[in-house]
């Protein structure tokens, strides 16, 4: 499945389209289930068209093509949906081309939606930094919006279809390279500090990481679209190696704003409203303050207080059995595979790196000391995986160790109200 857009018009020659601007007559060849056809757009059929515009390494991409074809299918000749793979992508034929076959090894089926590749014509017209991103063109050839995959719902396609106004939160793609927001009327050398925290998903900044650096100088951070308690700990790992995510306490009144939930249904919304972005740029010579900065405007601006603490809590205590001993090393060289899906062991490494493990453990909540007194190497393997806390203790027992709650002070980092 891939093809070449093709036709009259050139990249060079293309403008950006704004919004309910008809776009020019483009006539391009798509391929559908490893047929090949030609069309044009806006076509004669009264149909809406959404461009789907990804990338063969976008899991987000991906993740939506099974929710595309169901509304194709539901919707048939009232709507056609576009896969549109740019030359900007990074991709080529022969990557899309493995993607598909793949795809069909998989699912069984090939993918029936038409696929554009090596696009230019249609990136030219609807310029996009984050994929994915959706274009939805009217019956008319009318651009109506730009859009995340949240507002792909059928609801939404049959209210323009019947010709009803749907009011779209429009996707506005940030440049990577500039602080949040501004443009190039900001002086960016003469910058001597930037903050900003945002409540709530920006559809136009995707999900991760904005760094700004000089040579290997992390000068300034942005964190975007992320949960806050993800966001105090991105910066925590960095700030204090070794700090693991089971060492944050909330003390708030409603946990339910700070912690996903797990119900799928839920999810939408609650990142809609809950999610936060947070960019520090600092001055090169000032990158040492960073990580505190970032602190202090998420202190300062949100509602709540994060600080460490020393707290007594409820903790995990790794401890040798009576008569027992450590699993001693039987020597050799040394392997770390405790992370690795399958095949788990540690051979011939400090215990330490078990109490890693078992502090970055999902099956496990509560922070993990060792008090077994023991710092030397150890062998020990974890067949069944990490997968709950009871087969977890039994394969330590194996060995002699027992891993029982009890409460100790340690320093953790404690979110409150203000």
């Amino acid at each position: 499945m891939a093809c070449l857009l093709c036709g009259s018009l050139h990249a060079q020659t293309v403008r950006p389209l704004q919004l309910n601007e008809t776009i020019p007559v483009v006539q391009y060849t798509y391929a559908l289930n490893d047929m090949m056809g030609t069309t044009r757009l806006p076509d004669d059929s009264g149909r809406l068209t959404i461009l789907d515009f990804w990338a063969t390494w976008c899991s987000s991409c991906i993740k939506t093509f099974p929710k595309m074809e169901t509304l194709q299918d539901e919707f048939k000749d009232r709507l056609q949906v576009v896969l549109v793979n740019t030359r900007n992508s990074g991709d080529d034929r022969v990557k899309v081309n493995r993607f598909f076959k793949k795809w069909e090894e998989c699912n069984g089926k090939p993918l029936l939606l038409r696929s554009v590749v090596n696009d230019s014509i249609f990136d030219a017209m609807f310029p996009h930094n984050l994929v994915p991103h959706y274009v939805w063109i009217n019956s008319a050839g009318k651009l109506i919006a730009t859009t995340s995959a949240e507002q792909v719902t059928a609801a939404n396609i049959r209210a323009v279809l019947d010709g009803m106004e749907v009011i779209f939160p429009m996707k506005r793609d940030q440049d990577r390279d500039r602080p949040l927001f501004t443009n190039t009327d900001l002086p960016t050398k003469q910058l001597l500090s930037y903050s900003i925290l945002l409540k709530g998903r920006f559809d136009g900044l995707g999900t991760g990481n904005r760094m700004h650096k000089i040579g290997d100088t992390l000068h300034g951070w942005g964190i975007t679209n992320t949960p806050l308690i993800e966001i105090y700990f991105s910066i925590l790992s960095r700030a204090y190696p070794g700090f693991t995510r089971n060492k944050i306490r909330l003390e708030v009144k409603n946990p339910a704003q700070l912690e996903i939930p797990h119900q799928e249904e839920s999810l939408n919304h609650w990142y809609r409203q809950n999610v936060y972005t947070l960019e520090v740029i600092l001055p090169p010579d000032a990158h040492n303050k960073l990580y505190n900065t970032m602190f202090e405007e998420l202190n300062r601006s949100s509602s709540y207080i994060g600080k460490m603490e020393q707290k007594k809590i409820p903790c995990l205590v790794l401890y040798a059995q009576a008569k027992h001993k450590p699993p001693y090393t039987k020597g050799g060289a040394t392997a770390i595979h405790l992370f690795n899906g399958n095949n788990i062991y540690i051979k011939n490494a400090p215990i330490r790196h078990l109490i890693t493990r078992l502090n970055n453990c999902e099956a496990i909540s509560l922070p993990v000391l060792n008090e077994t007194g023991y710092a030397g190497n150890i062998d020990i393997d974890f067949p069944d995986g990490f997968k709950n806390i009871k087969s977890i203790r039994q394969r330590l027992q194996h060995f002699g160790l027992h891993l029982q709650k009890a409460e100790r002070t340690i320093e953790v980092f404690v979110i409150k109200d203000k």
